[in-house]
């Protein structure tokens, strides 16, 4: 979240929209850390335990609005010119796909993805078709991480601690229907991949 912060404050956002809340951990730190902006968290689960321990965190922010619902059907009615997104589900290419929904619009002063692993099929694919992204876990910034989750006693090599994020700015590469077409044939190439394997495996 230190990452989500750095790279969005410049920007000065006065909406923010999070898709993914669980128990709303993300969401509390985004009402503390831009307490002037407009959060609005989506969670796509109403699962009754994590909804109400969500709604007790975020009780007391006026700032925060929770809803529930699919995020690719309520975040492009909500985005608006110069919000910030974090999306923390859907995961993967799914989230991709989100992204460049939102990005196609000009609206987004950056869109951050969480849990972009390294050798995964999605993070393979912005490091290749996405130049201007970049990512927490890089070494010009993954120091400075580490510190700080040193200094605040968390384990900086625990896997919550490394989980990384990729930001992508605003604009996109190349035109929307180009990427969204290296995307689906990128999507279905690594689904075809991971079944194969897994037969292959079974059969052995």
């Amino acid at each position: 979240m230190f990452f989500f912060y750095a790279a969005v404050r410049p920007f000065a956002p006065r909406q923010i929209l999070e898709s993914g809340r669980m128990r709303g951990g993300s969401t509390l730190m985004l009402a503390r850390c831009f307490p002037h902006a407009r959060i609005v968290s989506v969670e796509f689960d109403r699962d009754p335990t994590h909804a109400a321990v969500a709604e007790s965190l975020l009780k007391p922010y006026a700032n925060v609005e929770l809803l529930y619902g699919d995020s690719r059907d309520i975040l492009p009615k909500r985005l608006q010119a110069g919000d910030a997104v974090l999306i923390d589900g859907p995961k993967g290419f799914r989230a991709l796909k989100l992204a460049l929904q939102l990005l196609r619009t000009e609206k987004p002063c950056a869109v951050l993805i969480h849990d972009f692993y390294q050798g995964e099929p999605a993070r393979k694919f912005v490091e290749r078709y996405w130049p201007n992204a970049f990512f927490s876990d890089d070494p010009a910034f993954a120091v400075y991480l580490r510190e700080l989750n040193a200094r605040i006693g968390r384990d900086p090599d625990s896997k919550h601690s490394v989980s990384p994020f990729v930001c992508l700015p605003a604009g996109l590469p190349v035109p929307y229907p180009v990427l969204l077409i290296r995307i689906l044939w990128a999507r279905a190439t690594a689904i075809a991949v991971s079944k194969t394997t897994k037969r292959f495996r079974r059969r052995r």
